[in-house]
C-alpha cells in the first residue's frame, strides 16, 4: 500500500511540477517523467494496473462522448474521406517504418513490422504472440514510439499554431476578429445559463450507470480500447436522445490523465532502456521518419477540411487513442474529431496487419 501511494503521489507531483511551469500536458506528461524516474530508480511498486487503466479509460470516453450532441454531428457527413485518407496513410507509414527497420536491424520481418506499427502497445503484444515476433522487442519498440509521440506532438502543435497564427494575425484582422473554425467550438465555451447542465446526485449515478455498462460491453465484445469507445458510444447515445447530463468534474479528468502517465511509466524499466541501446540509431532515425510522415497526414488533413491544425496533428498522431483524446482538450483541438478518427486508425490497423502479416510471413 505505501509503493502504491508512492507512485500516486509521484504522478501527481509531476502533474503540479509541470503545470506550475506551463509545460504542455501537465497531467500526462507530468506524472509520466516523475513515474518513470521512480521506475527506473527501482521503487517502482507492483500492482494491478488494470484498474487504474479502466478508471482511466471510463472517464476518458465519458468526457469524449458528452462532447457529442445533436450540433455537433453534423460534421460526421464529411468525415468519410478524412477517415479514409488517414486509415490509408497509417498503413503506409507503418509498412514504410517496418521495411525500414528490418533493413537497418537484426530483427525478423515479422518483429520489425510488428514493432513499426501504429497499433496500441497491448494489441500489438497480443498480436506479437500470435504470429510468434520477439514479443518484449515489439514492445519495446511500441513504447518508444508511444512516447516519442506524446512528447513531440503536443509540443509541435503549440509551436506550429503559435507560427501560424503570428503569420496570419494581420490578414485576420483586416478581414474577421472571429475563429477560423466557428465549428470547433464546444460547450466548455459557451457562457453558463441558469439551470444548464445542473449538476445533481441523481444525474450523475445516471452517468456513471451509463459509462460503465457501455465500458462494460466494449470489453466484453472486444472493441478496440473496448472500455473507452463502450463509454463513450454509450454516452453520446444518451446526449443525443435528449438525456440531460451533468458536467463531468475537472478534478476527475485530470485524475484519467495522470492514470495514463502512470500506466505509461509502468513499461519503462532499466531492462527495456538496456534493449533499446542495441539498436537506439536505427530506432530513433526511423521514429524520426514516421513522426514526419504524421505530421505531413496532419497537413493534408487541414488542407482538405479547414479544421484547426491542433485538431487536424492530433487526428493523425502516431500516440494512442486515449492519450490523444486527452491532450487534444489541453491542445485546444476538437477531441471528439480526434477520438474518432484515431478509432478509424487503430480499427483499420487491426483489422488489416493481421491478415498482411500472415499472408506475407505465415
Amino acid at each position: 500500500m505505501t509503493g502504491l501511494l508512492l507512485v500516486f503521489a509521484a504522478g501527481i507531483s509531476g502533474y503540479l511540477f509541470f503545470r506550475h511551469f506551463r509545460l504542455p500536458v501537465p497531467g500526462v506528461l507530468g506524472s509520466l517523467c516523475f513515474a518513470a524516474a521512480l521506475n527506473l530508480a527501482g521503487f517502482y511498486p507492483e500492482f494491478p494496473l488494470r484498474y487504474l487503466v479502466w478508471f482511466s479509460n471510463i472517464v476518458i470516453g465519458t468526457y469524449v462522448g458528452q462532447k457529442v450532441t445533436r450540433t455537433s454531428v453534423r460534421f460526421l457527413r464529411d468525415l468519410p474521406v478524412p477517415a479514409l485518407t488517414i486509415s490509408a496513410g497509417m498503413l503506409a507509414i507503418s509498412l514504410t517504418g517496418g521495411t525500414l527497420l528490418y533493413f537497418m536491424s537484426d530483427l525478423s520481418p515479422v518483429t520489425a513490422f510488428l514493432g513499426s506499427t501504429a497499433g496500441g502497445i497491448s494489441e500489438m503484444a497480443l498480436l506479437s504472440m500470435s504470429l510468434g515476433a520477439d514479443v518484449a522487442s515489439v514492445t519495446l519498440l511500441q513504447v518508444f514510439r508511444l512516447l516519442a509521440a506524446i512528447l513531440a506532438t503536443p509540443v509541435f502543435c503549440r509551436k506550429w499554431t503559435a507560427w501560424h497564427e503570428g503569420r496570419t494575425q494581420g490578414a485576420l484582422s483586416r478581414v474577421c476578429p472571429l475563429p477560423a473554425d466557428i465549428g470547433d467550438i464546444g460547450d466548455d465555451d459557451l457562457p453558463p445559463s441558469p439551470g444548464r447542465n445542473r449538476p445533481s446526485a441523481r444525474g450523475y449515478a445516471i452517468l456513471a450507470a451509463a459509462a460503465l455498462a457501455g465500458g462494460f460491453t466494449g470489453y466484453r465484445l472486444h472493441l478496440p480500447v473496448g472500455i473507452l469507445t463502450g463509454a463513450m458510444f454509450t454516452v453520446s447515445a444518451m446526449n443525443l436522445a435528449g438525456k440531460e447530463q451533468p458536467p463531468l468534474p475537472g478534478g476527475l479528468r485530470t485524475a484519467a490523465q495522470i492514470g495514463i502517465g502512470i500506466i505509461i511509466a509502468a513499461n519503462i524499466t532499466t531492462d527495456t532502456l538496456r534493449q533499446f541501446t542495441t539498436m537506439a540509431g536505427p530506432v530513433i532515425l526511423i521514429t524520426l521518419a514516421m513522426l514526419a510522415g504524421s505530421l505531413s497526414l496532419g497537413f493534408l488533413l487541414h488542407r482538405m477540411t479547414g479544421w484547426n491544425y491542433p485538431t487536424c496533428l492530433l487526428s493523425t498522431s502516431l500516440g494512442g487513442l486515449s492519450q490523444m483524446s486527452i491532450i487534444s482538450e489541453e491542445m485546444g483541438a476538437d477531441p471528439l474529431k480526434v477520438s474518432i478518427l484515431q478509432t478509424v486508425r487503430l480499427v483499420t490497423i487491426l483489422m488489416v496487419f493481421p491478415l498482411l502479416m500472415t499472408f506475407l510471413f505465415g
